[in-house]
């Protein structure tokens, strides 16, 4: 029987499936359908490279059920990190990244481990280039100076360390017990970014060594002064509104990880998946190794199954959110749009799709929930990377219902009225975020208009690059040009849903302050202009409500409505 017979008598059911290759499974997933999910995979095949080997170099598919989808989870999880199949991205990125631990002895000294060696003392991390580890444990040596022998023996005469100025000499009584434990305070200070309340000590010290004319232990004081004192100043230009996180942050396939510590962004580590439905495997993957943090930000989805594993393992110490900071966003923005280098693009450009590369392209997408808030959004790629200030939305003015190509054909429209007014600069080409019938519809618009722009057309699901002269792309086989299409359809999404929550934000908002006694249309303009939710208005203090000329009370007539 072959995988596509069996899989037709596969069952109805919760739980895992295992496509096996001739010696272990290639691929390992979950289901809350096994057959109907089987089947998806047979489907994708005929269009998705990576859905095609997976059925290629599989012999036979099995499945195990279980009784919810949470369960199916944990094995899953279980499974993957058992065989470490081929095509599954659990086990490939971030695995195990290294710690610094502050041991608990008596004189305490620093080591690198990974997370699940992490017996006892204080782990600081992770790290995600080991290089910077070791980095900072030589620091942590050379400031602090504690020990490098491990274990500690006890000595006449100190090490060669001690005398390249590595270690303070614990083993051979050269340091008090009291004066190391000031010296591991300050390397925990140092990890930890947490600065402010050791200072005081390390200054009420240097004092006392000074006038017991210790010099030499001054100077040492000294340096570790200075080192927290240029950490302290590095932390005041961050301005994110937490000490510690970790953060996830998706632009389609494209997630960067990045580590905050002591309110600052210490590290970051950019990977590419094959696709965007994997990125809560590759989420999972990396706490199975390292620590759950107690916050954790994602700007995408997770199934409930997957937030309720992240805080079993916590156990309960997390906090998801899944409202990125502004300031935060832009910097993992500008760190996963790396820009192509533009005679790679011109050449790919030219061999592949036989014209001339573009300097301008514009992005198009059309968002709404259930016909609610339909907007459009126009983004521009320029000569290698996206222009951010030439950005612009479209309220769909002309339909109250459900309509994707009539809203589409408005959008396209006004913005081809434009074009033609010389009101912005002629792109050479649009990109739809959509299949055949949203690149009709902007072929339609550029014949009406007589544009000299080409039209492309690119779907989520299938990421087959649409041309207007027929041919069709498997843009996963093609990197450069994916990078290109990819990141300004992924940019343009993003622009459009933002736009359409902050709409049905707004409508939300009209429907309350009708209803709130003391609102007329002035107070109601000003609160439109300077909160963007009914929560940012009940958050707001006193001063900033009679700022705005508003009444402190409104709070509380709205806070009752809301109740």
């Amino acid at each position: 029987m072959d995988i596509k017979e069996k899989v037709s008598s596969s069952p109805e059911r919760c739980g895992v499936y295992l496509f096996k290759g001739k010696r272990k499974p290639v691929y390992i997933g979950k289901a809350k359908n096994i057959r109907k999910r089987l089947l998806q995979h047979i489907k994708m095949a005929e269009t998705d490279p990576k859905e095609e080997a997976i059925l290629k170099e599989s012999v036979d598919v099995e499945w195990i059920v279980t009784r919810n989808e949470f369960e199916a989870l944990v094995l899953e999880i279980d499974l993957i990190q058992t065989h470490k199949p081929k095509f599954n991205v659990m086990h490939k990125h971030g695995g195990g990244y290294p710690l610094l631990v502050i041991t608990e002895d008596e004189f305490p000294t620093v080591k690198i481990v990974r997370s699940s060696e992490v017996k006892e003392g204080q782990a600081f991390g992770p790290f995600l280039q080991a290089g910077k580890a070791k980095k900072v444990k030589r620091l942590i040596h050379k400031v602090f100076k504690l020990r490098t022998c491990d274990p500690m023996p006890v000595r006449s005469e100190p090490c060669m360390d001690y005398h390249l100025g590595l270690c303070s000499g614990p083993c051979a009584g050269l340091i008090s017990e009291e004066d190391y434990r000031l010296s591991v305070e300050g390397a925990k200070a140092l990890l930890s970014g947490e600065v402010s309340g050791i200072l005081q000590k390390l200054y009420a010290r240097i004092e006392e060594l000074s006038r017991e004319m210790a010099f030499e232990r001054c100077a040492q004081i000294r340096d570790q002064i200075v080192a927290l004192e240029n950490l302290a100043k590095g932390q005041a230009v961050s301005g994110l509104p937490f000490r510690t996180a970790d953060l996830f942050y998706s632009l389609g396939r494209r997630v960067g990880l990045f580590l905050i510590r002591a309110g600052k962004v210490v590290s970051k580590e950019v990977f590419d998946l094959d696709r965007e439905g994997e990125l809560e495997e590759f989420l999972i993957g990396y706490y199975y190794h390292n620590r759950v943090p107690e916050i954790l930000i994602v700007n995408f989805p997770l199934s409930d199954e997957a937030v309720r594993w992240l805080r079993e393992r916590a156990e309960g110490r997390v906090e998801l959110l899944r409202e990125v900071p502004e300031n935060l966003r832009e910097l993992a923005e500008e760190n996963l749009k790396e820009t192509i280098d533009l005679e790679v693009i011109e050449e790919e450009f030219r061999k592949v799709l036989g014209c001339e590369p573009p300097e301008i392209i514009e992005g198009f997408d059309i968002s709404h929930l259930q016909g609610e808030g339909i907007v459009g959004s126009c983004v521009v790629w320029e000569r290698g990377s996206m222009n951010r200030k030439r950005y612009r939305r479209y309220r769909v003015k002309t339909l109250s219902q459900i309509d994707d190509y009539g809203a589409l054909r408005e959008v396209l429209e006004r913005r081809a009225k434009r074009l033609k007014r010389g009101e912005e600069p002629m792109p050479d080409a649009w990109l739809i975020d959509g299949g055949k019938g949203q690149l009709n519809v902007g072929i339609s618009v550029k014949k009406t208009y007589n544009l000299p722009i080409r039209v492309f057309a690119l779907a989520k699901e299938e990421e087959v690059l649409l041309t207007e002269w027929g041919e069709e792309l498997r843009l996963k086989e093609l990197p450069i040009l994916y990078r290109v299409f990819g990141l300004i359809r992924d940019e343009a999404h993003r622009f459009a849903l933002t736009y359409s929550r902050k709409i049905r934000s707004r409508k939300a908002m009209e429907e309350v302050l009708s209803k709130v006694k003391g609102i007329g249309e002035v107070r109601k303009r000003i609160i439109y202009k300077n909160f963007e939710t009914l929560y940012d208005l009940i958050r707001a203090d006193d001063a900033t409500l009679r700022k705005l000329g508003l009444p402190t009370g409104l709070r509380q007539e709205v806070r009752k409505y809301l109740e």
